[in-house]
């Protein structure tokens, strides 16, 4: 096997230019895996490639939103919220 300089990952490409990446992972988290793989009736590799699409379709905590429309879209949901809980305790002050 090639040397890899960070020792975590090996990147190879087949004949159906698919990456492919060789992981270390704790026997706890492969365990984790494999027990998730098994109730989604999915094999270990399916599981963890529909967990990373899962997580990358997600906003990234550092970027923010993926978006401007998103980016609208959680500004409007939480000026939303406010007016709600600013009616409700309005509502609750008249009792």
């Amino acid at each position: 096997m090639p040397f890899h300089p960070f020792g975590e990952a090996l990147m190879m490409y087949s004949k159906y230019d698919e990456a492919q990446f060789h992981l270390r992972l704790t026997h706890e988290l492969h365990a984790k895996i494999k027990q998730r793989a098994k109730m989604n009736n999915r094999s270990i590799n399916s599981e963890i490639v529909a967990t990373m699409e899962e997580s990358l379709s997600k906003p990234s905590p550092v970027s923010g939103h993926r978006d401007e429309e998103e980016r609208l879209a959680s500004l409007i949901s939480e000026r939303v919220k406010e007016v709600v809980a600013d009616i409700l305790r309005k509502e609750k002050t008249r009792d």
